[in-house]
């Protein structure tokens, strides 16, 4: 038995100038304006296929303005000599 394939559907809105030249496109290049869409996405979305999308991961010297000050963010740094 063969694996179903599963669609989702998308629509969106076109302005009539952008409608007029998408089928203008479509007729000299001898395509449908879904193949066209679908061509030109591919490239877009074949990447992140497999992808999870997470937290990131926080550098331990980034600075961090929303937490309480710990006594070791408080050292004195001095200008003209070493401690």
């Amino acid at each position: 038995m063969a694996k179903r394939r599963r669609f989702k559907q998308m629509s969106f809105k076109l302005s009539n100038r952008q409608y007029s030249s998408l089928q203008n496109y479509c007729g000299i290049e001898k395509i449908t304006p879904n193949k066209l869409i679908k061509g030109l996405l591919k490239s877009y979305t074949d990447e992140f296929t497999d992808e999870k999308i997470g937290k990131r991961e926080i550098d331990e010297m980034q600075l961090s303005l929303f937490r309480e000050p710990k006594p070791e963010d408080y050292k004195q740094l001095t200008i003209f000599g070493s401690d």
